[in-house]
């Protein structure tokens, strides 16, 4: 038998132990931003109408933008990414959805690399996919518009009505998170408004213990109203689901000083870390919980500086990074209890329901949807707000490894410049339990995975970090106005 020898069509874009160009960072940051260009992601005009046509599909899953389509300057939203089935002719479908975590953050990553290379149309993009977020689609318009509303300034999961209607809280959080940067990199206040309400909108449907659950839905609001739920003493151990709007509490608080975002966020944080683990309720893995945590603990340092709160971040980052390997990957790890989405239990199960990539702990396997990419931008925040060189070092270890990994090819030009799933340091591939239905290891995420890596890549070319790039905010100006409305005494 002969050997067997041939060149993926894609590959990572360097191997675990080549030297790397000097400006390896800026250069990742540019091919991940061409990427949403390169993938035909940017609805244009011209065919817009195949938004429409997609909704035939199981799950909005459907072929690509062709290569001839136009590419779309943000106006009319972003699709969500590449499902993870490989078609026989190595192509993937999209996932044509229009989320307004996906488009925030995205539009993050835009308004970013346009500060790192005045990359001028990348900033006009940026500008365009918020507005469409805030002001040009349905996401905080109807009953998220109306100021009598218990749904006031959500913003609604995707623009289809049926889920317009859905308030997932983390996502929200996310697409506040990139609404701060992007609006800082252009040096605007555009969205302020939106973005307060959205703030205020999730806290005042959490409780008084800072927990808000899962997710709330419009027809379940319409019926409770928001003040049981500021009222209730639910409590809720999901950090995955709950922790990053405590961030976006911290960082409202510390532009306005009204307390009760620093009193509530910092019960919530106190009631869940001596939870740990054993109460907690991890999703697809206790890993991308830990990741999660990470950023709330590192901006509670910001506004409230203690030997406690210090310690909690320290504690919450050693346990995720005890398994940072030496390449700079995090190896993916299953929870105490039983998860929300745990490895499949038998060959019959497999590919039925969300699952994780590994199938018992040990797997060197890393996850790019759920926890690196989180962990390398709250672990980027806990080093900035602590001058902590552990915590440095781990961050430029996870830099070294996620550049080497982003998508290289020459033949596919919609995955260039991509950051996958899944990755198995060991075999240094694109590689992992392909369980979790649709969104298994070859999966693209133009927010939650692409635009996150990207922006925080692009953070370290500038030596900064999004808590003092959005210290400059003036979106205190608008606040009393809001709160005697949202929040009145």
């Amino acid at each position: 038998m002969p050997d067997l020898k041939f060149e993926p069509s894609v590959h990572p874009s360097y191997p675990a132990d080549e030297e790397m160009p000097s400006d390896h960072e800026r250069q990742a940051v540019i091919r991940g931003v061409e990427w949403f260009r390169n993938a035909r992601l940017l609805i244009h005009d011209e065919w817009k109408h195949q938004w429409t046509e997609a909704a035939n599909w199981d799950d909005r899953v459907a072929p690509a933008p062709q290569k001839t389509w136009l590419i779309g300057d943000g106006s009319y939203g972003m699709l969500e990414g590449f499902s993870s089935r490989i078609l026989y002719d190595g192509s993937q479908h999209v996932r044509w959805y229009l989320r307004a975590d996906c488009n925030s953050e995205s539009a993050m990553a835009f308004a970013l690399r346009n500060l790192i290379d005045n990359h001028k149309a990348s900033g006009n993009i940026a500008s365009n996919l918020l507005n469409y977020v805030y002001f040009n689609s349905d996401l905080q318009k109807g009953p998220r518009a109306d100021p009598g509303s218990p749904s006031f300034g959500l913003l609604g999961w995707d623009t289809q009505p049926d889920r317009t209607a859905i308030y997932y809280g983390d996502d929200n959080a996310r697409a506040f998170l990139g609404t701060m940067a992007a609006a800082a990199a252009l040096r605007t206040d555009r969205w302020d408004e939106g973005l307060l309400k959205g703030i205020l909108g999730n806290f005042r449907t959490a409780g008084r213990k800072g927990f808000r659950g899962n997710r709330h839905q419009e027809k379940d609001l319409r019926i409770s109203g928001w003040q049981s739920h500021f009222a209730s003493d639910r409590v809720n151990f999901a950090p995955h689901y709950e922790s990053w709007l405590w961030a976006t509490y911290l960082w409202l608080y510390d532009k306005t000083k009204y307390k009760p975002l620093l009193q509530r966020a910092r019960t919530a944080m106190a009631l869940t870390m001596d939870a740990y683990p054993h109460q907690w309720r991890w999703a697809n893995g206790i890993q991308q919980e830990r990741a999660r945590m990470i950023l709330p603990l590192a901006w509670l340092v910001r506004v409230d500086d203690t030997p406690e709160h210090r310690k909690w971040l320290r504690f919450m980052a050693a346990e995720l990074l005890d398994k940072q390997v030496e390449c700079g990957a995090i190896r993916e790890e299953v929870g105490p209890g039983a998860g929300q989405y745990g490895p499949p239990k038998s060959n019959e199960d497999y590919g039925k329901h969300e699952a994780t990539l590994l199938q018992t702990n040990g797997d060197p396997v890393c996850d790019l949807l759920y926890t690196m990419n989180f962990a390398f931008f709250a672990i980027h925040e806990a080093a900035a707000a602590t001058g902590d060189r552990h915590y440095r070092e781990a961050e430029d270890k996870m830099a070294d490894f996620l550049c080497r990994i982003q998508a290289r090819s020459k033949t596919k030009p919609e995955f260039d410049g991509a950051w996958f799933r899944a990755f198995e340091y060991d075999r240094w591939d694109y590689w992992a339990s392909n369980a979790d239905v649709g969104w298994g290891a070859w999966a693209t995420e133009t927010g939650w995975t692409q635009g996150w890596i990207a922006a925080v890549l692009a953070l370290r070319c500038m030596k900064t970090s999004l808590w003092d790039l959005t210290a400059t905010s003036r979106i205190n100006r608008h606040f009393e106005t809001y709160r005697k409305r949202m929040l009145p005494d």
